[in-house]
């Protein structure tokens, strides 16, 4: 069991949203340019992870910073999301993954991060989270329940072919639906409960809530 926080470089949190992360979680891990993301709140991970092509004098960090676990890893055919994740399934015994940095400032880079949270392990936790939106994956093996959030607006998208989708406390709810990119989804839904609950029995969702009300 254990709650691991990556910070990727994309749009940086606020510093609220980042040292509540931060110290809510067992294992922080810097995913190449993140590390600037948490130094420059002062923040220290507990890993550096990627091919590090964002990260400016690494051999200074090394030596400021001998504590520090460093996996340079060059592999082209990777991106350092992936590197990440490989780390933290064989470093920790996670069950939930939290990722800020993963949303914002290149297209290209958050829709591979999405496909990327299609491969990890089904019954982890993955959320997507950033100051004005989160986004938190559904597997048959992860439901998810949320509370407090009544008001709020909410789309839930598969980005694979998904069966018997439900959903509970939304103001257009889903009994055993089948969901697809091809020909349904369930987009800008509202919650009128401060208790929703989102599951299915195939496939994988994303669920995309909006923090604003």
């Amino acid at each position: 069991m254990g709650k691991t926080l990556l910070v990727l470089n994309g749009k940086a949190p606020t510093d609220g949203l980042l040292r509540w992360r931060f110290e809510e979680s067992d294992t922080i891990v810097a995913v190449d340019g993140g590390w600037d993301v948490l130094r420059n709140s002062d923040l220290l991970p507990d890993a550096l992870i990627g091919d590090l092509d964002s990260c400016e004098a690494l051999d200074q960090i090394r030596e400021d910073f001998p504590e520090l676990e460093i996996s340079h890893i060059m592999d082209p055919d990777t991106t350092d999301f992936e590197k990440a994740i490989k780390w933290v399934e064989s470093h920790t015994q996670t069950t939930e993954l939290i990722i800020l940095g993963g949303v914002g400032n290149r297209s290209d880079h958050f829709l591979s991060n999405l496909l990327v949270s299609l491969r990890i392990d089904p019954t982890w936790s993955v959320v997507f989270d950033e100051d004005s939106e989160w986004i938190s994956r559904v597997s048959p093996s992860s439901s998810l329940l949320l509370g407090g959030r009544k008001g709020t607006t909410l789309s839930i998208l598969p980005l694979v072919p998904s069966d018997g989708v439900s959903s509970k406390g939304m103001k257009w709810e889903l009994t055993y639906e089948s969901l697809s990119p091809e020909f349904k989804f369930s987009q800008s839904n509202l919650c009128t409960s401060d208790e929703v609950k989102i599951s299915c029995e195939s496939g994988n969702l994303f669920v995309i809530l909006s923090k604003r009300l």
